[in-house]
């Protein structure tokens, strides 16, 4: 009888122990928050090496409802680009977009607090446009070990975060007149997408990339003048990203050269060539330094609609402004004059080239800081080239005479 007593007691002890741990394990699984992945995302929230978008224009005649309210976007990313542009279901504004998934983790307060991270935008959310320093626009994220880049051209975007800290203007800063009293209606502590944003085209890139790049980018950065308004540096990254930290301070470049080119790898290997200039360089981001780096002809499709923008220059290298887009994949055509975005290929593909920035071609932009990101693939490429549906054709040389001109059909 003792004997089965004791076995009893011992089966009873097993049990509390079973429960014991069962609920330990329960309470820790409960209250245990996940650290979001720092890397670009796909179309189904999965993990993707890069991705570009191609944010439609809002097109009021469209019979897609997403493109008549101008938030339709076209995607390729490192695990469809083959198939070409594909035409997205979701709505840019909403938390299932492939922007709202990438950019998820400046919103989850756990991950946001613990990286690193820098929110740049010379139209930033709730404050006044700026006029001087950088003419760029995007996100950077990082915990020391993984993270991504994320370029675009979306003003007021993307919108605070709770945590971090506000980055004000300072009293050097030139403001555009009137905005900042028409900027201050965006919403913070989660994702969703201006209003501002919807009306023109817009670009995006975003690569994922490893703790070996993020000091090159922040280099970059620093060229291309950023202006931060919201930045998070916890201190144990200090010492391990110097260069992107001197970049969240609005580190500023000094002494020649006033550009810089350097190339950084994605998490999967592949290579991006990323060109910065300063405002005091005082010329054109693409005549000047991209298309004679490569030696090849660039198509650019850039805001048509500011002051000083520049003619097709046919010199040397040509850099030829594109005049209107089509669409196939979204059975859409449409000026470039409706098009915000900021990129360029080569006009053959030799190179394949893809860049996707930040800058326009005018010379109000000489005096602006700003950059670009080149890839080569050609697959985005055709994407790219397919779209260009006119060009602007290179100037008349007005300096030749009637006898010059005779002359020269005979030559």
């Amino acid at each position: 009888m003792s004997v089965i007593l004791y076995a009893t007691q011992e089966a009873a002890s097993m049990i509390r122990d079973c429960f014991n741990v069962a609920l330990v394990i329960s309470l820790i699984v409960h209250n245990f928050t996940p650290i979001l992945a720092l890397q670009c995302k796909g179309e189904n929230n999965q993990d993707v090496d890069w991705f570009v978008i191609y944010k439609i224009p809002k097109l009021p005649k469209s019979e897609n409802v997403l493109i008549k309210e101008g938030v339709a976007y076209l995607y390729m990313d490192s695990s469809n680009h083959k198939s070409g542009w594909t035409l997205s279901e979701k709505d840019i504004s909403k938390n299932d977009s492939i922007p709202a998934y990438t950019l998820s983790p400046f919103y989850d307060d756990k991950t946001a607090i613990d990286s690193l991270w820098i929110l740049y935008n010379d139209q930033p959310p709730n404050q006044p446009a700026r006029l001087i320093n950088g003419h760029a626009k995007g996100a950077i994220i990082t915990n020391g070990k993984e993270g991504f880049w994320l370029i675009h051209s979306v003003p007021n975007f993307p919108p605070q975060p709770n945590t971090g800290e506000d980055v004000l203007k300072s009293k050097n800063d030139k403001v555009e007149s009137g905005a900042q009293a028409g900027s201050k209606d965006y919403p913070t502590g989660g994702y969703s997408y201006p209003s501002s944003g919807r009306t023109n085209g817009q670009s995006f890139l975003c690569v994922s990339t490893n703790e070996d790049s993020f000091n090159s980018i922040g280099k970059q950065l620093i060229y291309n003048q950023i202006i931060v308004y919201r930045r998070n540096v916890p201190n144990r990254l200090t010492s391990k990203v110097t260069t992107l930290v001197e970049a969240a301070k609005q580190v500023r470049v000094n002494s020649p050269p006033y550009y810089h080119m350097v190339n950084f790898y994605s998490k999967s290997g592949m290579k991006f060539t990323s060109f910065a200039k300063s405002s005091k360089w005082d010329k054109d981001l693409y005549d000047d330094f991209v298309a004679p780096q490569f030696n090849t002809d660039l198509y650019t499709e850039t805001w048509m609609n500011g002051r000083g923008k520049l003619p097709t220059d046919c010199n040397s290298t040509k850099v030829m402004n594109i005049k209107s887009i089509s669409l196939s994949k979204a059975q859409i055509s449409f000026n470039s004059t409706h098009d915000h975005s900021k990129w360029a290929i080569s006009a053959n593909d030799e190179y394949s080239l893809v860049c996707i920035g930040d800058i326009n071609r005018a010379n109000t932009q000489f005096l602006r800081g700003g950059g670009t990101v080149c890839l080569s693939s050609p697959e985005v490429w055709k994407g790219y080239r397919d779209s260009v549906e006119e060009v602007e054709p290179c100037p008349i040389n007005k300096k030749k005479g009637v006898f010059e001109r005779i002359k020269s059909w005979f030559g």
